[in-house]
């Protein structure tokens, strides 16, 4: 049973596996030589750039179980991990590191970025950029995090509208560059551009729940919390363990509850 579970999956995912590989060899090195494994490294990293950070935590962690000479995925867990479990694998993804080349040198370099480090936001914006630098073509995922890591609005937009288009041209999904796009184009106070880009996200991802969650955000932040209620339940029904939904429920119905009983 368990050997035709695997078939079943190793088929199901062979296409995730075979587009990411050819997108992130010149960046970041992921894979190993265990297919299951590499094809649950590409789902976790597509719910990590979607922001759905409890599914993204489900994939790596089976990943690194299934191949435990993966380092890339050590990092993704440290970066979503506390306590013990983030210096486990902070520890995990430095020894693993060792022999790769410079991208995924940089990109490990990433933990050693704390709340002490002086200067930190600078610090991370120039390790991506340098590894964007390094991998312009191709590294999809790279791209992606120097993309939403410019600190400038204007920049940032700039980057990830550029971003968007080589998505489009690969035929590969971008949402989560919508996603960022609405964020920042609500940063810059273009609400009707930032609401189109949310739109666009829903359109695209249908079935996450992260595009719930930011259309959520966008009617919260607008002080609309009927709106936002709607969607951040439509966030949990998409996915239960969507802590962020969960929470700003209780947060929206007891704001409710306090104003009906302040109108009483």
């Amino acid at each position: 049973m368990k050997t035709i579970f695997k078939l079943v999956l190793t088929v199901l995912l062979i296409p995730v596996v075979l587009v990411s590989q050819e997108t992130e060899v010149k960046g970041i090195e992921w894979g190993g030589d265990d297919d299951i494994a590499n094809a649950m490294i590409w789902c976790g990293i597509d719910h990590q750039m979607n922001i759905e950070r409890e599914k993204a935590y489900t994939f790596f962690d089976a990943a690194v179980t299934k191949d435990p000479s993966l380092f890339a995925p050590h990092v993704a867990l440290a970066m979503l991990s506390n306590g013990d479990k983030k210096a486990y694998h902070i520890a995990e993804a430095k020894k693993l590191v060792e022999g790769k080349g410079e991208v995924s040198k940089l990109f490990a370099s990433l933990l050693d970025i704390t709340k002490d480090t002086e200067n930190a936001g600078d610090v991370w914006r120039a390790t991506w950029k340098k590894m964007y630098e390094l991998a312009p073509d191709g590294a999809l995922f790279v791209h992606f995090n120097y993309a939403r890591s410019i600190k400038d609005v204007k920049e940032r937009i700039m980057e990830l509208e550029k971003l968007v288009a080589k998505l489009e041209k690969a035929e590969r999904n971008s949402g989560h560059v919508h996603n960022h796009l609405g964020y920042s184009y609500y940063a810059e106070g273009n609400k009707e551009k930032a609401k189109a880009h949310f739109d666009k996200y829903l359109e695209l991802r249908p079935n996450g729940y992260n595009a719930y969650d930011s259309m959520a955000e966008y009617f919260f932040n607008e002080g609309n919390m009927e709106d936002a209620l709607v969607y951040y339940q439509k966030a949990k029904e998409h996915y239960p363990g969507a802590t962020s939904a969960r929470d700003k429920i209780k947060e929206i119905e007891s704001k409710m509850t306090k104003k009906e009983e302040i109108e009483k």
